[in-house]
């Protein structure tokens, strides 16, 4: 039996006291968390604004959303994507910290 992989992709603001310092520490911690549970994905970050991209077996993935979801770091969290996928895009990307820009080049050339 196959495990179901996803993609599941949110926006969200980041709190004002929310430095780089603190989004590169999470990235770190994020990038071990996440090859433990073979997630892969990206984050993007312009400002304020977050956009992240998780792909990885189902059950992983939906349980990192839910805890994403109750840190305080951000708010106004949007789901905007959330679909079983064939193939995991961004396998080789480990989870990458990447300029908005990236991302939306990323989408319309894939």
């Amino acid at each position: 039996m196959s495990i179901d992989q996803i993609r599941l992709a949110y926006v969200s603001t980041l709190r004002p006291s929310v430095t780089s310092a603190d989004i590169d520490d999470l990235v770190a911690k994020a990038a071990i968390f996440n090859k433990d549970h073979d997630i892969t994905g990206v984050l993007a970050i312009d400002k304020n604004r977050v956009c992240q991209i998780l792909e990885g077996p189902a059950h992983a993935v939906e349980s990192l959303f839910v805890s994403i979801k109750q840190d305080s770091r951000h708010h106004h969290i949007i789901e905007i994507e959330h679909r079983t996928i064939d193939s995991m895009s961004f396998e080789s990307w480990g989870m990458a910290r990447r300029d908005m820009i990236d991302i939306v080049m990323f989408a319309l050339t894939n």
